[in-house]
């Protein structure tokens, strides 16, 4: 089992560092269009905060996903635990960028999707050791 998960660990891996780069990319795009006069500051902070929330979440999930391949989880978790943390990742970076008043629906639902996942991450590898 191990054989299959732990490659697409590394796949989800992938896939998020990439997203995680281009959240960057879209701050730096936002610094330099603020440097010409184009977008205000509001925006800016925006784009450093929709990259800073990925930074704050991504990583431990990935460790997480990790772990399970590495226990010997099926295929099935990694990818069911990886796609949703993606789609979660995107809908609040998304969510984020939008200029609505009040919370935007995707922002909200990406980071309650997130912190379930965190939640049931953290009981499968707590519980997995009895």
């Amino acid at each position: 089992m191990v054989e299959q998960a732990l490659p697409l660990a590394g796949f989800w891996i992938g896939i998020h560092l990439l997203t995680t780069l281009l959240l960057a990319l879209n701050v730096t795009r936002h610094r330099m269009m603020q440097g010409q006069g184009k977008v205000d500051e509001s925006r800016v902070n925006q784009a450093v905060r929709a990259h800073g929330n990925n930074i704050e979440y991504v990583p431990a999930a990935l460790v997480a996903i990790t772990a399970l391949a590495l226990l010997g989880y099926s295929a099935l978790w990694i990818n069911v635990f990886g796609g949703l943390l993606f789609v979660a990742r995107v809908m609040h970076g998304y969510g984020m960028q939008v200029s609505t008043p009040g919370l935007p629906k995707t922002r909200v639902l990406g980071n309650i999707i997130t912190w379930l996942i965190y939640l049931v991450l953290s009981a499968v590898l707590i519980v997995g050791l009895f």
